[in-house]
């Protein structure tokens, strides 16, 4: 080959002769290395110039732009029926983008994209383009801020590719002039016989079947507006400390309005457009009429990716592209309708709430600037004066106490950090959660310095009223939220379907007692004083014992308005939950319907040790061993059918709290509408699993003892609390 210039002094030469030599020379199995190559750089090497290894060496496709442009892959000069066609799969490879695969290979496989100025001459296809590279910018730019997506949820790499443009910022006007143009050309269609010919001489056709104009008219004409209501909804998302979030749902029920007209077109376009079965493509699917549209190729940007295996993108269908935006578009709008007069508990309450709604990452990414915008919340104030609300202390505490200033700086930093981990996906959230226990511990460690300081110095003898109850409450208050965040930790494994059936019982078990400790410091909390905040070893021992739910069963002089009452009924209704589940679970094992696998690598022992040993470097709640679960579930004093029926009865409980739940709930006017909606619907999930399993129950207590029966347990009802499912033996 001959030598070709690369610059003024630099040669490119053919090394393939040198290669292939030094290649004949290697065994099967045999690679050239360094010295200190190791077992780790073996499972991560790759073999160049292999297509099956090396991204850049695909051979199907286009090797360049130049060359698909050259080709005429991508013609500027596109029938009606072939743009709406670009505009589709444009939808569904911004889909595909957003869920997790390379810009690359999604958005801007679309060659029209890479060189957007070269579509000028057609203004419907130029408008949408920009229109397109804007929306795309803004979301990555957004998801970046946020910072909350892992490598599985979003690739940001831009590659080097024309990501933002100069001209962009005009996308909108460019929208507005096209949609225009086409609305009066949809106007002279519907038209009488008189104003449909002056509408015809006036604008210029879409296409040239008058009786197809008012169909492609429609189909373009929702995809512009779908495309600037979006872009107009991201736009007001963006403005600081929700000021914006008004019209954002104004365009969000546009745009929403927009792709129900845009799925209505999508019977009109794929009639009589039968796709090609002898064509096999990725796109194949991706556009409402069938067809695979033209001006793409997710290979021409091969070159730009990581030297790594390439990577198999699958770009939505369209069915499924719909459904995306759709699910996008509702899950902005709730956060839309978030009250920015929420308090920091009801804002927690309220993430917990929109993460069972599974959303995307870009609606938890818009989440999380909202909540979090310059380090404020809701970008109104510091976290740390929110926290100051929270804890009620008294101002001159506040002001004087240096020590309860650093602790409310410091739990400030740490439940922004807890408010950023509940925004990440379920799996990332719930091993972030673990590692952020440690943090939540040394608050409590705090409390426990901050009390014991005044009480060891020799020149106070004595602790103001005032300081004291502070002390108090922040210790409560810090206990309560590391309760809480054991418990997301603990139930987000049911989610996650880590735990088999033979970690059943000993995960309720220990999540009963978070709960009963979360009850006991929220009534601390709210009264402002208790009895076993006197001393950190009381706390430790009075967290050991099982006897204080008595004791949380009747709260007496503690507040009575509906939010608290809410709370501490649903704490009361996850504890009787577990509860049966503990005795039912014991009495189906005891009674042989119920049949664990027998593990080889491990032991009971040794799992419990697996599952909490994260939990036990911490005070609160108080360590739970092996021996205490073994001690507390054995109860060979009580009968199978004893068992059956202590199991029954807290089931039984459960649905009693949730009677008064409804009542509570009315009362707590601070829930969003996202909050109220979710405690509907697991009062209703809550209400099948206890109903269910007392009717399993029943059926195994007439069954008599023995396997004549066997038991499963499936989450068909709710994600963390599994109903019976009973068959014959």
């Amino acid at each position: 080959m001959a030598a070709l210039a690369a610059g003024d002094q630099t040669f490119w030469l053919d090394a393939s002769p040198f290669l292939s030599s030094v290649c004949d020379e290697l065994g099967v199995g045999e690679l050239v290395h360094g010295e200190n190559f190791s077992l780790f750089e073996a499972m991560s090497a790759l073999e160049i110039m292999d297509p099956k290894m090396d991204a850049g060496m695909a051979t199907t496709g286009f090797k360049t732009f130049e060359e698909a442009i050259e080709s005429g892959a991508a013609p500027i000069q596109l029938t009606i029926p072939q743009l709406v066609d670009v505009f589709d799969h444009m939808f569904a490879c911004e889909a595909t983008w957003q869920n997790g695969h390379a810009l690359a290979q999604t958005v801007f496989s679309c060659l029209y994209l890479l060189n957007v100025e070269r579509t000028a001459p057609n203004a419907l296809l130029h408008a949408f383009c920009r229109s397109t590279r804007a929306t795309c910018s803004m979301i990555r730019t957004a998801i970046a801020l946020a910072d909350i997506h892992e490598e599985e949820d979003f690739v940001t790499m831009a590659y080097g590719l024309p990501v933002e443009g100069d001209g962009d910022s005009k996308c909108l006007a460019q929208l507005n002039t096209v949609e225009e143009v086409v609305a009066r050309q949809l106007r002279g269609c519907k038209g009488s016989s008189t104003t449909k010919k002056k509408g015809f001489e006036d604008a210029e056709p879409l296409q040239d079947d008058p009786a197809l104009e008012e169909g492609y008219c429609l189909a373009v004409l929702c995809r512009l507006r779908f495309r600037k209501a979006l872009y107009h909804s991201l736009t007001y998302m963006d403005k600081p400390q929700g000021r914006g979030l008004e019209m954002a749902r104004k365009h969000i029920a546009i745009a929403l309005s927009e792709l129900q007209n845009i799925r209505s077109s999508s019977a009109f376009l794929s009639f009589g457009q039968a796709p090609d079965p002898s064509t096999e493509s990725k796109e194949r699917g991706s556009t409402a009429s069938g067809r695979v549209a033209i001006g793409f190729d997710e290979s021409v940007n091969r070159r730009l990716l990581a030297p790594t295996p390439p990577r198999s993108i699958n770009i939505f269908t369209w069915d499924d592209t719909l459904a995306y935006f759709e699910k996008l578009l509702q899950d902005l709008d709730r956060i839309c309708c978030l009250p920015m007069t929420l308090g920091l508990e009801e804002i927690m309450l309220f993430v917990v709430d929109y993460q069972k709604l599974k959303p995307d990452l870009f609606a938890r990414a818009r989440l999380q600037l909202l909540l979090l915008h310059d380090g404020k919340l809701l970008g109104r104030e510091p976290l740390a004066i929110a926290l100051v609300k929270v804890f009620n202390v008294p101002q001159n505490v506040m002001t004087c106490d240096h020590q309860t200033q650093a602790f409310t700086t410091q739990s400030a930093r740490v439940t922004q950090h807890l408010l950023k981990i509940m925004c990440t996906n379920t799996a990332w959230q719930r091993r972030k959660l673990g590692r952020i226990l440690q943090d939540w511990g040394n608050l409590l460690q705090q409390t426990k310095v901050t009390r014991d300081v005044p009480l060891e110095s020799d020149e106070v003898t004595t602790v103001p009223d005032e300081v004291m109850q502070t002390e108090n409450i922040l210790t409560a208050w810090a206990a309560e939220q590391t309760c809480w965040v054991v418990r997301q930790y603990l139930m987000l494994g049911f989610q996650l379907d880590l735990y088999s059936l033979s970690e059943y019982c000993m995960v309720y078990w220990y999540l009963d007692h978070v709960l009963l400790s979360t009850l006991h410091y929220k009534l601390a909390k709210e009264s402002q004083t208790s009895p076993t905040l006197d001393s950190p070893d009381s706390v430790k021992k009075k967290g050991k014992k099982k006897k204080g739910v008595a004791t949380v069963k009747q709260p007496g002089s503690t507040p009575k308005d509906g939010k608290f009452t809410y709370s501490i009924l649903l704490l009361q209704c996850y504890s009787d939950l577990c509860k049966g589940f503990i005795w039912m679970l014991t009495a189906l094992t005891r009674d042989r319907k119920l049949v664990h696998r027998d593990t080889i690598f491990n032991t009971e022992q040794e799992r419990f040790f697996q599952r909490f040993d994260v939990l036990h470097k911490l005070m609160i709640p108080a360590p739970m061993s092996y021996f205490h679960f073994k001690d507390s579930t054995s109860q060979l004093h009580l009968s199978v059918k004893e068992l059956y029926q202590l199991s029954y009865d807290h089931f039984m409980a459960v649905q009693q709290h949730l009677q008064e739940l409804g009542a509570s709930a009315a009362k707590a006017p601070e829930l969003s509408a996202v909050s109220r909606t979710q405690w509907a619907i697991e009062v209703k999930q809550m209400e099948q699993v206890s109903l269910r399993n007392r009717v399993a129950l029943q059926i195994v207590h007439q069954a008599g003892p023995g396997d004549n029966l066997r038991v499963s347990f499936e989450f068909s009802q709710h994600p963390c609390y599994p109903v019976a499912v009973v068959k014959k033996s």
